[in-house]
């Protein structure tokens, strides 16, 4: 199908603008335009801006309750990485995303900045998103969550971030998961050449493959830490083991096939289940204001995780 018509005017107007001048004017480019974007109102109770333990110190984080009386137990609890190619976004960007998947699934939301590349290249932003989940757990309580009922999520680099802890968790003791949200996740650095996406895609639809070679060449500080498992989880021995999953892509999306993760027809990973998005581009989880079929999506995925995290 043709790109949705909301997301093709919204490309049009993006198309206007010039290219960055540099990694600054890229990070406040991408803040600005999330600050004037319009928000999709939702119903959610407390916000509250706190500190979590990374790897290597405090990180800034977002908590998001829903609305109406918690369980006695505490909320469900999902921690959520944002996207930007490991260079760019903070918690601002992406706030009225959390926001959305705070009502939607009727569990908190505990967002984390971890430290950007190319200042805290790989794997520091891999081993803060594994100290934020292990905080998390054992500080579900002051959250007023239930350890008990905990997931991973994120969206692009964030998604990576998201299912590279999951199989840290698995593999070094970890905190038990109850589920994996992957938005149009970016799963191999090693071999992008493999994915037809990549060519079908990789120009005029928000971002392209040459922003995501820039984004490697920012994030890795040496050519061989692409084929590591902890930044292409593609290359993962095994993905047995890992909580279920649910993988969004985007029809004109550069990273469409690796998202897609064809190693699972092969019975690697038998929990995961892959909701494509016709006539989407990548970013679509941060324009849901702009395309009703956005928002559905991203409705429905919410509504995944309240379902996993139930009981």
């Amino acid at each position: 199908m043709p790109v949705d018509p909301n997301l093709y005017q919204l490309l049009l107007q993006l198309s206007q603008a010039p290219e960055p001048a540099g990694l600054e004017e890229l990070r406040a480019g991408v803040i600005a335009n999330a600050a004037r974007s319009p928000k999709r109102p939702v119903t959610i109770g407390e916000v509250r801006d706190l500190s979590v333990a990374g790897a290597e110190g405090s990180l800034p984080a977002r908590l998001y309750h829903p609305a109406g009386q918690a369980p006695a137990s505490g909320w469900p609890l999902t921690v959520f990485f944002h996207g930007g190619g490991f260079v760019v976004y903070d918690l601002d960007t992406h706030d009225a995303l959390c926001r959305e998947l705070c009502a939607t699934s009727g569990a908190a939301v505990l967002s984390v900045a971890y430290r950007l590349a190319p200042e805290a290249r790989f794997p520091a932003p891999v081993d803060d998103a594994l100290a934020s989940v292990v905080w998390a757990a054992a500080h579900a309580a002051e959250l007023g969550a239930d350890a008990g009922r905990l997931a991973v999520a994120g969206d692009s680099a964030g998604a990576n971030l998201a299912t590279v802890t999951a199989l840290r968790s698995r593999d070094e003791g970890g905190p038990a998961l109850r589920a994996q949200l992957l938005i149009y996740p970016a799963a191999d650095f090693e071999h992008p050449e493999r994915y037809p996406s990549r060519q079908e895609n990789g120009r005029g639809y928000f971002l392209t493959d040459e922003r995501m070679r820039f984004f490697g060449q920012m994030y890795l500080a040496r050519p061989e830490d692409a084929a590591h498992p902890h930044a292409s989880p593609l290359n993962a021995e095994s993905l047995a083991g890992l909580p279920p999953a649910l993988v969004l892509t985007a029809e004109f999306d550069p990273l469409r096939d690796e998202g897609a993760l064809r190693r699972s027809s092969q019975g690697r990973w038998r929990n995961a289940e892959y909701r494509p998005g016709p006539g989407m581009i990548h970013g679509y989880a941060n324009m849901t204001a702009f395309s009703p079929v956005a928002a559905q999506l991203i409705d429905e995925a919410g509504v995944w995780l309240g379902e996993q995290l139930r009981g």
